[in-house]
């Protein structure tokens, strides 16, 4: 779905976020990423917003499903 908008992944993610009206809080240290991800001058459409929302979640995150953000439990 972002190649389909010409943007990054991060790019798309941070722009759902802010569609949907939460703050969008992007980790990097490198001055290049916090300007492509601060390039968020576009709107994903409705149909893709559903899409997005009712996205198949994921089931096991492995090993990493001990942390509560994985594991469901925050």
């Amino acid at each position: 779905m972002a190649e389909k908008y010409g943007v990054s992944v991060p790019q798309l993610c941070i722009r759902y976020t802010l569609q949907l009206g939460a703050i969008s809080l992007p980790k990097t240290g490198n001055p290049e990423h916090m300007k492509t991800n601060a390039d968020v001058d576009f709107e994903i459409s409705a149909e893709d917003m559903e899409v997005l929302k009712n996205f198949k979640h994921i089931e096991s995150y492995g090993e990493s499903s001990g942390f509560p953000v994985y594991g469901g439990k925050l």
